[in-house]
């Protein structure tokens, strides 16, 4: 195959065509160092060098030859002169096809090869009028050469009937469309047609699948189906033919070239027939289907068919069937569901069914269905396997592809064979090329591409009669020289030599080797024992060799470390200490990477019996998991201890070493398993009928904790605080905060409740609490819950009538005390920050009525700051607290403007306009540049400029966010059914604009402002604010003009664009500068087309350039790029 540079997909299908004509192959590998020169020499002056035929000698050389699967056109095409960026840009490959054929020729001038072009590709074409006059009865003939013969598609059915039209068929010049005779120059009657004087040894077609519509003004392709033969005579088309051989007009196809997508863009490949058995073809229906191989371990994830040829990829594979059978066997005989089905073949391919097959075959279960002698499946459980495989005849397409010439037959007649022919006997086998991809093919599926959007786009046809040596069948290198030769081998062996450094790269693996004398057994898993640090020493190996190979590596390593049977396990660290898992020293001669070794495995070496005296149960049964152990350890405190518990060990074995560890009896040992999930935190009382299940059956995980009580016990002391408990059958702790404000004293106890309904209330919660050094009352008492995971910037007081269930407490959930009443359930807090901040007034919160209007509470956050309402507003806040939108209404429900308890709103200085009016804030900016060629009459332009300059100049201190230059002009308050002109006029009505030199309001541009910088112009002075989508969060900015502007009639055709020079400086101590023009506006109308071309004609027609000079590209200030045009 040949890689795609970007879209060099046409390139890559007319070479391989090219590649695949023997003749032309054959005739450019006969050129010699000699004619053609060096590329050594390349460089040199006064050397001759051709280098377009040498690079496509090595091109062909190595697509041939060399042990790749792809190459690339890379050289060849920086042969072309290719330096702008083309190999990313998409041509016709008809077009490429002339134009390649026309840089040979150039290059091959002055060579034995220089007709080789015209010798192989050209033909005569002669045109032919007969004048049906009387006085002129001779008939005229007019020759022309033709490199390939271009053949509509549109209203034809097939070639043969476009090309019986074209050069068999006469048109009549009559009428109006008379033929002017150049003997007597008059208007005659006359029949004008064509005939093939010539043809030539590969004949090619172009078929006109492009067309345009004149209604629809757009490019569209020619998807009707259009055919054509296998075999084509010539003869009805050609002039002369009774001297010709009959041979001479037959001619059969050997390549397609295809075009999928549409009128503006897609993609080539090509059908190409392997005239000299070059390739190893495999019929497709038994091609080799394999699961990919992991680069990471080596491993093969099962094998499915592996024929003598060769494997490929299941992403390469396009054939369903095959695809499906591949993984159904790696499933085993039962087969699988086909949901799983679906999900192995998603996993394999890295693309779902429907994606890839359902527009094509449908869904997958109908395509089972379909193919019942190969699946079975079973509707009802939803169940697919495979049949008993069965020995099928050959189809019509293997019959068409493996046939071989009868001797006995005189080669008139074809058998079928069973078995694929030999290189040599290849007849007509087809290969797709598709960039870097090549697939075998049967010739039935050139039948698919008659119609549709992938389709034939150019046809080429080599004469039947040209005979092919009998040494050229299977050898690729024919016809090469010693040189070509030399620089494929030289490239295969630094292809190999990559491979081999590739590979050993790749199985290069680092293992960590852990002795057994610096370890114990205990608790469950191997620990390092007390004083001694673990020396982990680490050994490099290819996976590739075998274990017995690794055992000498760790004996060379280990040295006088080790004496003995040595005995080798895959050891892994886990919470509870190191565990070891599968052995991997039995068997000496399997490879490294087929016992599971991978890099950083961790190798533990030991006698394979004992570790400090005492046996080491290994495998995946034995894993331990690590506990924390709770129990009391008196004076009031409890202690932690953390171990491991093998998971099969059962849960009475574990209580009896609880019991051992905490000194508590058997008896009376209450266990209660205390977990850590997704909705909270959980704990289990374990009962003793459970003390035979193994503590994987009971589901415990690293980490869990594990709480010894005794039976007896009915309170406990934690943190110096008792802590009643009327049943250990329901253990939860809740930790609450009580915060006296006089005394800044903040008492934590854990408190244990019964039930999640238990009511939420300031006097029960404190009533369960016996505090030993403080006593406070609880009357007034509220709580508040912890709003780490509600993003709130303040606690959300809870209501007295809630339960602990419906406020979503979890154990370790907070409460805070403080002084306050708590809300009633008609009720809810809101948190209220002022901005700007005043000194006196920190942030506070108000306990409003849920149907209070937004009004009402305005009225109560502003008495309770002190200050008038009537200059303040409120705005919502979103998750981050930042102000939002304003609560304009004032008339609606706090409910109805979706505020809810604890939500946080900002108090704003500024009066809220009136219902359906906006309030914006109005900039004045410098007016537009006139640019270099600017009119108009100066003495308005000069009084105009003046008096915005002095008003720009008169104010710094209330200068914009624009900085100089910029001047804030006030708050405009307007109705939102105002029009533009309305706006403009009102304008003028503000402080500044007063005494400004404005004649009318034609003179004034308004603009929106984002980021700081003048951005859509309003336009169009009888629409509305509200049409223009002007609320109070806009921003504008005014500018005066030097001239009255009026975009009513063409606001939709118009665009404003900001245009600068950049001029190369004429400076010849700094060559190369370049430096940027003031930029300045330019008002283009684009009711004549929209293009870049029309946009570049309009900044020459303004600047007096040529626009062959112009380059466009569009500014982004803020990331300081230019985007070219």
């Amino acid at each position: 195959g040949i890689r795609n540079q970007g879209a060099t997909c046409y390139l890559n299908s007319l070479l391989q065509t090219l590649l695949f004509t023997p003749e032309f192959r054959e005739s450019l590998f006969q050129l010699g160092p000699e004619e053609l020169g060096s590329l050594a020499d390349k460089d040199k002056s006064g050397a001759k060098v051709r280098v377009i035929p040498i690079q496509l000698q090595r091109l062909f050389a190595k697509l041939l030859l060399v042990d790749q699967e792809a190459y690339s056109t890379t050289e060849l095409t920086d042969s072309f002169g290719w330096t702008n960026s083309e190999e990313l840009q998409q041509h016709d490959v008809q077009e490429l096809n002339r134009i390649l054929f026309s840089a040979i020729e150039s290059s091959l001038v002055g060579t034995s090869g220089q007709e080789l072009i015209a010798n192989l590709y050209h033909g005569t074409l002669v045109n032919q009028y007969v004048l049906t006059d009387r006085f002129c009865p001779l008939p005229m003939f007019f020759q022309e050469d033709f490199q390939d013969l271009t053949v509509a598609v549109a209203g034809y059915p097939s070639l043969q009937h476009v090309l019986t039209d074209q050069y068999v068929e006469m048109e009549r010049l009559e009428g109006k469309n008379q033929y002017r005779c150049e003997q007597c120059n008059k208007l005659v009657n006359a029949r004008k047609g064509a005939r093939l004087k010539k043809l030539p040894p590969v004949l090619s077609f172009s078929l006109l699948r492009f067309s345009y519509d004149y209604v629809k003004w757009e490019r569209y392709k020619e998807t009707g189906k259009f055919t054509f033969p296998k075999e084509l005579n010539m003869a009805a088309f050609c002039q002369d033919v009774r001297n010709w051989p009959l041979y001479y007009t037959m001619y059969e196809l050997f390549s397609v070239v295809i075009h999928k997508g549409s009128a503006h863009g897609g993609h080539y490949h090509a059908y190409i027939r392997d005239v000299d058995g070059l390739g190893v073809w495999i019929p497709p229906e038994e091609q080799a289907v394999a699961i990919p191989t992991d680069p990471s371990t080596g491993k093969n994830r099962g094998l499915v068919f592996v024929p003598p040829a060769g494997k490929v990829d299941y992403i390469e594979v396009s054939n369903p069937t095959q695809l499906l059978k591949a993984i159904l066997q790696q499933e085993g005989e039962g087969g699988t569901t086909v949901d799983k089905l679906s999900q192995a073949l998603m996993a394999q391919t890295g693309v779902s069914w429907n994606k890839r097959f359902k527009k094509q075959y449908g869904p997958i279960t109908r395509f089972l269905k379909k193919y019942d002698d190969i699946f079975e499946l079973n509707p009802v459980v939803n169940w697919v396997s495979l049949k008993e495989p069965t020995i099928a005849a050959n189809g019509p397409d293997t019959a068409a592809t493996n046939t071989v010439p009868n001797s006995s037959a005189g080669g008139d007649s074809c058998e079928k064979e069973e078995t694929s022919p030999g290189p040599s006997d290849v007849l007509n086998y087809w290969f797709d090329f598709n960039d870097s991809r090549v697939r075998p093919i049967p010739e039935s599926e050139i039948d698919t591409q008659y119609q549709g959007k992938e389709s034939a786009y150019m046809l080429f046809y080599r004469r039947k009669s040209l005979t092919r040596p009998q040494e050229a069948k299977g050898l690729p290198t024919y016809g090469m020289q010693a040189w070509q030769l030399a620089e494929v081998i030289e490239e295969n062996s630094r292809l190999q030599k990559e491979r081999e450094e590739y590979e050993m790269i790749i199985n290069t693996i680092s293992v960590d080797v852990l002795v057994s004398h610096e370890y114990m057994y205990q608790g469950g898993a191997l620990q390092t024992l007390p004083g001694c640090h673990s020396n982990v020493m680490r050994l490099t190996l290819d996976r590739r060799k075998s274990v017995g190979d690794l055992k000498v590596s760790v004996r060379e390593m280990l040295g006088s470390l080790w004496a003995g049977p040595m005995c080798l396990h895959i050891a892994k660290q886990l919470p509870a200490g190191l565990h070891l898992y599968d052995c991997v020293s039995e068997d000496d001669s399997r490879r490294v990477q087929d016992a599971g070794i991978a890099d950083g495995t961790q190798l533990f070496v030991w006698d394979g019996h004992q570790v400090g005296g005492l046996p080491v149960p290994s495998g995946e049964h034995w894993e331990p998991v690590a506990i924390s152990i709770i129990h009391g350890g008196g004076a009031g405190c409890h202690s932690n201890t953390s171990r491991g518990f093998p998971k099969c060990s059962a849960l009475g074995e574990v209580r009896v070493l609880v019991s051992e560890l905490t000194n508590i009896p058997v008896q009376s040992l209450v266990l209660t398993k205390l977990a850590d999930n997704k909705s909270g935190n959980e704990s289990v009382l374990l009962h003793n009928s459970q003390d035979g299940s193994s503590l994987r059956v009971l589901g415990f995980q690293d980490g869990d904790r594990l709480l010894a009580e005794r039976k007896t016990s009915r309170s406990s002391t934690i943190f110096n605080l008792k802590v009643t408990r009327h049943s250990p059958s329901f253990l939860s702790h809740l930790s609450v905060s009580f915060v006296n404000p006089s005394q800044k004293l903040r008492c934590t106890a854990p408190v244990l409740y019964n039930t999640p309904s238990t009511r939420i209330s300031s006097p029960v919660l404190a009533s369960r609490l016996i505090v030993s050094d403080t006593h406070e009352e609880t009357n007034g008492v509220r709580h508040r819950t912890n709003p780490a995971l509600k993003l709130r910037r303040f606690f959300s007081p809870v209501y007295e009538d809630q339960t602990v269930e419906s406020v979503s407490l979890r154990t370790d959930a907070r409460l805070r005390l403080q002084p306050g009443k708590a809300p009633a359930p008609h009720q809810m807090v809101l948190y209220v920050s002022m901005l700007p901040s005043v000194d006196d007034v920190a942030d506070f919160e108000v306990l409003t009525d849920k149907k209070a209007t937004v009004g009402d509470c305005l009225r109560q956050t502003c008495a309770r700051a002190g200050i008038p309402p009537e200059k303040w507003h409120l705005r919502r806040t979103n998750w981050c607290g930042e102000a939002e939108e304003p609560l304009n209404d004032l008339d609606i429900s706090l409910e109805a403007a979706t505020l809810h308890h604890g939500d946080l709103v900002v108090l704003q200085e500024g009066r809220i306009p009136p219902k359906g009016f906006v309030c914006m804030p109005v900039y004045l900016y410098p007016s537009p540049e006139r640019g270099m060629l600017g009119g108009g009459d100066s003495s308005m332009l000069g009084w105009i400029t003046a008096g915005v300059n002095s008003l720009l100049h008169s104010k710094p201190e209330e200068r914009g966010e624009g900085g100089s230059g910029v001047l804030f002009l006030g708050d405009l308050e307007i109705s939102r059914e105002a029009t533009l002109l309305d706006l403009k006029t009102q304008l003028l009505t503000l402080p500044h604009m007063k005494d400004a030199p404005i004649p009318t309001p034609g003179f004034l541009r308004v603009r929106t402002v984002e980021g700081g910088r003048p951005a859509r112009v309003l336009r169009g002075g009888n629409q509305t604010l509200k049409y223009l989508k002007i609320n109070s969060a806009t921003q504008l900015c005014v500018q005066v003009l030097h001239q009255e502007e009026d975009l009513r009639r063409v606001s939709l055709l118009t665009y404003f664009i900001l245009v600068g020079l950049l001029l190369e400086s004429d400076l010849e101590a700094v060559p190369n500068t370049r430096e940027y023009t003031p930029e300045e506006e330019l008002l283009w109308e684009t009711c004549k087309g929209a293009t870049p071309s029309i946009l570049k004609q309009a900044i020459a027609d303004r600047f007096v350039l040529p626009v062959e000079r112009v380059a466009i590209a569009k500014h982004l200030p803020e990331k300081f790029q230019w985007l070219a045009v």
